[in-house]
Order: structure tokens, then sequence, then C-alpha cells
């Protein structure tokens, strides 16, 4: 889950949108995200990344509800990788993949901002999601969906200019889709984020309410 994030990118944003699709995120996760945004903004020149697994279900056609997020972040953070090196965080998300509870899960880690590429996903990201989707399946059939997530630290290293956003390879079509409709589930209301030349970033819309 690591590349030198200023060569090898692909820009996400080039994407097609994955068709009425949307992520909703818990107050948990969401809080869970702006925590490891924030850590990789106060690395200053370590450049650190820091990242977690999210655990949800498809509520219905392309929407998911990610629900908690992983319960370790003991992890050793890297300069511009993220690496699961944390036995515990694997052992989870392996229990995750076999159970019943959820069936989406999403690696979900921080980019620094750098100039150059560093707002898009690196290659080697894009391939930990298409070997998780493809190889990463529980052994009696049944299937689970994987995402990726990318949070970016803004240029100006303001938190509300951060941004956020998710990608999913599809296997039947060999394709990428986005998936920018992203809200906060918080008090049994839909909250979508902010956005910002159609990127979502780390900002609630609190003019707007989905029931």
């Amino acid at each position: 889950m690591a590349t030198d994030v200023l060569s090898g990118a692909t820009n996400q944003f080039e994407f097609k949108e994955l068709p009425n699709s949307k992520i909703i995120l818990s107050e948990k996760c969401f809080a869970r995200l702006s925590g490891n945004i924030n850590l990789c903004a106060f690395s200053g020149k370590q450049e650190l990344e820091y990242g977690t697994f999210l655990y949800g279900k498809e509520i219905n056609t392309n929407i998911i509800y990610f629900d908690i997020p992983s319960n370790f972040d003991n992890y050793t953070p890297s300069y511009r990788e993220f690496s699961v090196n944390t036995p515990e965080m694997l052992e989870e998300k392996d229990k995750a993949i076999n159970g019943n509870k959820y069936d989406c899960l999403a690696h979900v880690h921080t980019h620094p901002f750098i100039g150059g590429t560093c707002q898009f996903f690196s290659n080697q990201d894009l391939s930990v999601l298409k070997t998780l989707q493809l190889h990463h399946q529980p052994d009696d059939g049944r299937k689970k969906y994987f995402f990726a997530g990318l949070l970016t630290v803004s240029p100006e290293n303001i938190f509300e200019n951060d941004e956020i956003s998710f990608v999913f390879y599809d296997e039947n079509k060999n394709d990428w889709y986005k998936i920018t409709n992203i809200t906060v589930l918080t008090n049994n209301q839909e909250i979508p984020l902010n956005k910002k030349s159609n990127r979502s970033v780390m900002q609630l819309d609190n003019g707007k309410i989905r029931k």
C-alpha cells in the first residue's frame, strides 16, 4: 500500500461515477478519518501517512454505509507510505471478510501535500485495491466488496479544504469508478460533505440535510 506519491499516479477524478452511488459514513468513521488527516498534516516534513479500514454494508444498490473503523491504529506510520504493519489490524480485516456482519470494506489512507500528483491515488494504491477485490474473498462463495479512500492534505494546510475521495474496482467490467456523493450520518440525519471544484472536502455542509 505504499509508493512515492509523486510518481506512478492515476487521476481518480477522471473515473466514471458509479451509478446511483453514495458513501455514508458514521460519526465514528468520520471522526477517525478526520483524525488521520490531521495526523498527516501535523507530521510536517516527515510526510507520514496514516490510514484505517472501514467496515460496512450495502444498504441499497451502490449505497454503502460504513459503520465502524478498525479498532486498531497502533501501526507505525511511514514516510510517504501507508503499510498495514499491525497484525491485529490484519486479523480484524480477515475476520470481517470471513464473517457475516459486513459485506463492504474500505481501505482509507492519507497523502501529505507535496505538490505534483499527491491528490491522486498512486498506481500501487489501486493495485492493492484490485488485489483485495480479486483475491481476498470468503472461501464459501459469498462476495465482499472493497473500496479505497484517499485523504489529501490541502496545499494551504486548512482542514476544511482537505480532500476525500473513494474509488471502486468492478471486476465484472474490469473498470474503475469514483464515488463522489459522500455524507455523514449524525442524529439520524445525513449531512453531505462540501464540494470544491467537484471534489469532496472534509467539511460538513450544514445547510443541507438528507433524511
